[in-house]
């Protein structure tokens, strides 16, 4: 991940309009992507993308020239169709000399939000299309091969499960024949798009082929030696027939294609030797000239058409020198101190390398193994004990990390970068101690390169927009800020540390905003780790968009720990919901967007909410003029012991409604900060995706107070004949005073059990009340649990309900009754 984010953007004049478009929803970027230094025609294609404002790139080295709607297209007699209005926007970009090659994301900004996340991707080679025509002419053989130049970029499409895509090229003996397909790498909703790639010579013999590769997982590469001068052919198919409409990018050509780099990182600043694996030519070495800023960082040696990853880190390398494969075999002068990175390779099935360091008595040190996050096809497993010890003597042991210890926050599917084991150790004493590094499975190759990094233990507390259950088809909705001048946004901001809780409370904060937005927030007490943040634009704020930060820091006192915003982006969706690509971005999109047709202003309650009880929170939909649309309240988060009903939708002709808001027996005492959101439309069950056609705002924070219940009210066991009446007397236990008088009376009674006296009216002073009960014909006979009082208490002016107490109730036959009757 490089550590800058950069907007970009070209902006637009709109005019204002209380129309509701909705979210724009981007489903492809095509072309997805484009030559360094070239000028790149690229369509967003989707839905609602009406009034197209500007685009933001998350890193630097590309510019929007021109943002564009589309209404025309050519259509295949080559003249002019109509599109459907929305479904299309034409980006011009600008593509940088020195643009980082790889993925840069984007997002489109509409009059009425932002895009999803998507990516595009930047590469050496001019870019040829694929250009197929499924009912003409089309490129499924090698006598019908689309003839492509030595060191292209081909953009094409599989247009059915069966489609094959065969590229003819020449080459000279000798020379490299390298191919890299980008395709799962572009992300998509759902679906893995699986690409399969080959190599045949001029007679149609197959020379090498893959559907996978360590570096990029689904994404396979090849290279090999051309054997002699002459035609070969490059063919591009799905792995297993079972996708379509799949776009990729096919890098062909003689350029090298590292599997790793040796050593795979080193100190911030310095001139790093490396060695290029995978390449059939045989091992080279190039120096790199490593940034100051810590972290990740890509290289592409030489005309590579993406890069490898680098780590740079603030301490010195340690290389491994063979023999190292068990700790007799060290010397003392292989002795390191700590902090450091141990780098090796695996070489051979049922390799271990081994390490000695120094370390004192309760230092505490983190040992971080790479592999897999640098494309490494290494499962990494470390262990480390004192030199001293025999055997396995105080030996631990690790095979995989959390994603949090990664700095990564919680996402459904498989974050490959986890296979990576993190070990924290605290030495039990002075002395020298032994890491030892294998592949768990006990495999080994040139290329199983890996870097241990070990550091002392530090903490991290990240910020990310929890995902709502609700969007689990869409994992991306609500996770950009989308606000309207003179308006409101809530977003469920959570929390996640990379080592231990903080104790102390802490506060989240916004950095880089715009000017005139604000953010509101409740402070985190210990064990609380997600909460409602309110972001707020002056009604003076001019629409645009901007990458911004949240980052907590202690409500007291001064830090001791990073932080910042870390949200993963869920792509390639497959299952039960899981995600196969996990893209970590670092900094949080938000948007002012033109003015909202609505806003929802909140009376704040002036009374408390029991323990097991309810009470209503009275608001207030304010409509621009000529906005007649229903608008449904509800409530986005809710505290621990907080419920809520149904959403409730206000009528085009309404301007006010109540939300029922109820609190179990254990819900938390104490004041609790809560917000409701508005959505433009009704409540009725919906699609999927069709949040993406509805208008969000909020209300600002208020304050619900939770109190323990006025009465504890304790039910005897009673029962009652068919046909008679009983009394049942309840104790009253004062929790709360109140004044007046408050009614009570007893509910979940069962069928056929009436009250004489439907209410009662107690006060502070009572120590009891009594009902009479009376069972009619239609009572059935049996034991009934559950019998409660409802009790209403008014308090300054409004009411509030509370359930107390459980009793049973016996209903017996009458006296005399045959059995059965």
């Amino acid at each position: 991940m490089r550590s800058r984010c950069f907007l970009l953007l070209l902006t637009f004049a709109g005019s204002t309009s209380f129309a509701i478009a909705g979210t724009p929803r981007v489903a492809r970027v095509t072309p997805p992507g484009g030559q360094r230094g070239a000028v790149v025609t690229v369509e967003l294609i989707g839905r609602n993308l009406d009034e197209p404002r500007e685009v933001i790139f998350y890193e630097s080295g590309i510019t929007a020239e021109a943002v564009e709607k589309v209404e025309t297209i050519l259509a295949p007699n080559g003249k002019p169709a109509p599109v459907d209005p929305g479904t299309r926007v034409r980006v011009r970009m600008k593509v940088a000399d020195d643009c980082p090659l790889g993925a840069h994301g984007l997002r489109l900004r509409t009059a009425d939000g932002l895009s999803e996340y998507h990516r595009f991707f930047v590469g050496p080679f001019p870019t040829v299309e694929e250009d197929e025509q499924t009912n003409k002419a089309r490129n499924d053989t090698r006598e019908t091969a689309k003839a492509v130049p030595v060191n292209c970029t081909v953009f094409g499409r599989l247009n059915d499960p069966t489609d094959v895509d065969v590229y003819r090229l020449e080459f000279k003996k000798g020379h490299r024949i390298s191919a890299e397909i980008e395709s799962a790498r572009l992300g998509t909703d759902r679906g893995i798009p699986d690409l399969h790639l080959a190599f045949y010579d001029a007679a149609g013999k197959k020379l090498a082929a893959a559907d996978d590769s360590a570096l990029f997982v689904q994404d396979p590469i090849l290279s090999i030696l051309a054997p002699t001068d002459g035609v070969y052919f490059v063919e591009v198919r799905h792995s297993v027939y079972n996708g379509t409409g799949e776009q990729y990018r096919l890098h062909v050509g003689t350029f090298v294609r590292p599997t790793g780099l040796y050593p795979a990182g080193g100190p911030a600043g310095s001139d790093l030797k490396v060695e290029v694996l995978g390449d059939p030519k045989g091992k080279s070495s190039r120096t790199v000239k490593l940034p100051k800023a810590l972290g990740n960082f890509d290289f592409a040696p030489d005309d590579a058409p993406s890069p490898n990853r680098l780590r740079v880190s603030p301490f010195p390398n340690v290389l491994e020198a063979e023999p190292n494969d068990n700790p007799a075999s060290l010397t003392s002068a292989s002795i390191a101190s700590l902090p450091v990175a141990f780098n090796g390779i695996i070489d051979k099935p049922g390799d271990v390398d081994c390490f000695v360091f120094r370390a004192k008595k309760g230092e505490q040190f983190r040992f971080h193994a790479m592999a897999n996050c640098l494309g490494s096809p290494m499962d990494p497993a470390i262990w480390v004990k004192p030199l001293s010890a025999k055997n396995n003597g105080g030996m631990q042991r690790a095979s995989d990390s959390r994603p949090n210890q990664l700095g990564v926050a919680p996402a459904n599917g498989l974050n490959r970068d986890s296979h990576d084991p993190i070990l924290e150790y605290t030495a039990p004493a002075d002395g020298e101690y032994v890491l030892g590094v294998e592949d768990e499975r006990g495999e080994g190759g040139s290329d199983y390169v890996y870097r241990v990094e070990v550091s002392p233990e530090a903490n991290g507390i990240y910020t990310y927009i929890a995902p709502e259950p609700e969007n689990q088809n869409a994992p991306q909705l609500r996770q950009a800020i989308v606000l309207a001048p003179g308006n409101r946004w809530t977003s469920q901001v959570a929390i996640f540390s990379t080592n231990r809780p903080f104790n102390g409370e802490l506060e989240i904060v916004g950095v880089n905003l715009p000017k005139g937005v604000t953010v509101t927030a409740p402070k985190l007490t210990p064990g609380v780790t997600k909460v409602p943040v309110v972001f707020e634009a002056a009604a003076d704020v001019k629409p645009q968009a901007a990458l911004i930060d949240l980052v907590v820091r202690p409500a007291k006192g001064e830090a001791t720990f990073v932080s910042g915003y870390r949200q993963t982006i869920l792509m390639n969706g497959y299952g039960n919901n899981d995600y196969y690509m996990h893209v970590l971005i670092e900094k949080l999109a938000l948007a002012v967007t033109e003015e909202a047709p609505f806003a929802v202003e909140v009376e704040e309650p002036k009374t408390s909410l029991v323990q097991n009880g309810e009470m209503l929170v009275n608001f207030k939909v304010k409509r621009q003029p000529g906005y007649t649309g229903p608008v449904t309240v509800l409530m986005d988060w809710k505290p621990t012991g907080i419920n809520t009903a149904t959403p409730v939708t206000v009528a085009g002709d309404k301007t006010e409604g109540t939300y029922l808001l109820g609190a179990s027996r254990n819900a938390t005492a104490g004041k609790q900060a809560v917000t409701l959101t508005a959505v433009s439309g009704g409540s009725g069950r919906r699609k999927r995706n069709d949040d993406t056609d509805r208008t969000y705002v909020a209300s600002k924070l208020f304050s619900v107070t939770v109190a323990e219940p006025h009465v504890e009210a304790r039910i005897p066991r009673t029962s009652i004949e068919r046909g008679k009446t009983a009394t049942i007397t309840l104790k009253l236990n004062h929790l709360q005073k109140f004044d007046g008088k408050a009614k009570a009376t007893l509910a979940r009674l069962p069928r056929g059990v009436e009250l004489v006296e439907p209410t009662k009216e107690i006060t502070s002073a009572d120590k009891e009340v009594s009902f009479t009960l009376k069972a009619t014909t239609e009572a059935l006979v049996g034991n009934y649990q559950g019998v409660t009082m409802d009790l209403t208490v008014i308090e300054n002016g409004q009411p509030v309900r509370q359930l107390s107490g459980y009793g049973q109730l016996r209903i017996d036959a009458e006296r005399g009754a045959k059995p059965g009757k």
